[in-house]
């Protein structure tokens, strides 16, 4: 068989990692991202495995490694075939889409809200006063602030409405680079007040309302949980699950290698060719999201684009943290995890060693991935189980 018959390398591990990936991570990252698979290997591979298994599945190359504009016309030539590994999803009661308005700037955004089936809610024993309200989980999905929607966590949010037994609602924040920093936050904020404005219809109790993110969108949650510390509207949050989060936006360059004494964060050095999110990519995202100008530091410097960054972090929602072993931003996410517990703010911490950023998302083929759909759903079931914290005092009226 000549070179052209064979598979082609695209995104192969890099030397660096390679003895860092779980085999089974590796695996998929190389069946779906590694290497296309030209017609005539294809259709060997088809013959020999048709009877045992799947034959590879030809990957998309990533959105960074095209111009945005390539990128735009077709996202989902660029986008993981998440869909290809990931477990099944369970039907729910129902999924309605919503739109939501927003301010800034003016427009609206569509939020789907999954409430799980009554025998779901019954065994989850979540529901509670006369008229069974649930708790809710208010979803923010990855991509680095420029890619992805309410599809990309779908699955997860349907997985996690029913097992928990809690209502999800999933949000279709504005994207950069049409709609950069501070927008995705702004946007955040709103979905998490509409649902606590409609908690009567939605059959949501509002003493009981988490956040949630991966990537990007924990950053969001993080975020979130921020600002509705500060805000007496707010009813405190339950939990902010943050799922391999961005907590840091300071120190990604604009362009090149980072500069290991400028950064606190090891991973971005030891881990610049990780799989799925190589510091190219991040570069990509947040040039796309903070901008390249003179005012990139003070955007990246923002508690919501860097929550790290707040003046506090005490009195927070108790936290959730679930970082991926092979995953630039695990340091930053162990880092916040410090911050937090050393504010007197609960939080936990898990690492999954030998996993890449996206593996969250691949419970149909890895057990890690399954293992953290376990973990999540006990510790949203454990946080939606206490007892609302009590709302924190008004300030005393000004003097002045």
């Amino acid at each position: 068989m000549g070179p052209a018959e064979g598979p082609t390398l695209v995104n192969p591990l890099h030397p660096s990692v390679v003895d860092l990936v779980d085999p089974v991570y590796a695996e998929i990252y190389t069946r779906y991202q590694g290497i296309i698979i030209t017609t005539l290997a294809r259709t060997a591979a088809v013959t020999a495995t048709a009877a045992t298994a799947p034959a590879p599945t030809p990957p998309r190359l990533r959105a960074d490694q095209v111009p945005y504009e390539v990128y735009i016309k077709d996202p989902q030539t660029y986008t993981f075939p998440t869909a290809e590994v990931a477990a099944p999803a369970p039907e729910v009661a129902s999924n309605a889409l919503y739109k939501v308005p927003v301010s800034d700037p003016p427009g609206e955004i569509a939020v789907q809200v999954y409430v799980p089936t009554a025998a779901a809610a019954a065994a989850g024993g979540l529901a509670r006063g006369a008229d069974g309200r649930l708790p809710a989980l208010v979803n923010f999905h990855g991509g680095g602030f420029v890619i992805g929607g309410l599809d990309s966590d779908e699955p997860l949010c349907r997985k996690l409405c029913q097992r928990v037994g809690c209502v999800v609602v999933n949000v279709d924040y504005r994207l950069a680079p049409a709609f950069a920093h501070p927008v995705a936050a702004e946007d955040a904020w709103a979905a998490l007040r509409w649902t606590l404005d409609r908690a009567t219809a939605l059959g949501v109790d509002p003493a009981r309302v988490g956040v949630a993110g991966l990537s990007a969108g924990g950053c969001l949650a993080a975020a979130l949980a921020l600002r509705a510390r500060d805000d007496p509207a707010v009813p405190p949050l339950a939990v902010q699950l943050l799922i391999v989060p961005v907590v840091d936006a300071r120190f990604v360059p604009r362009e090149g290698p980072c500069d290991p004494a400028a950064t606190p964060y090891a991973s971005y050095v030891r881990l610049e060719h990780a799989p799925s999110l190589p510091l190219h990519r991040l570069r990509w995202f947040y040039n796309l999201w903070l901008g390249t100008d003179a005012g990139r530091e003070a955007r990246a410097a923002d508690p919501r684009a860097s929550p790290i960054a707040a003046a506090s972090h005490a009195g927070l929602a108790p936290a959730v943290i679930r970082c991926a072993g092979v995953d630039p931003l695990v340091d930053e996410g162990t880092a916040y995890h410090a911050k937090l517990r050393a504010a007197g703010t609960p939080s936990r911490l898990k690492i999954y060693p030998g996993q890449g950023h996206p593996f969250a998302q691949w419970d149909g083929a890895n057990p890690a991935a399954r293992e953290f759909l376990d973990d999540c759903v006990r510790e949203l079931a454990e946080a939606f189980a206490r007892e609302a914290p009590p709302s924190p005092p008004s300030p005393p009226p000004s003097t002045s």
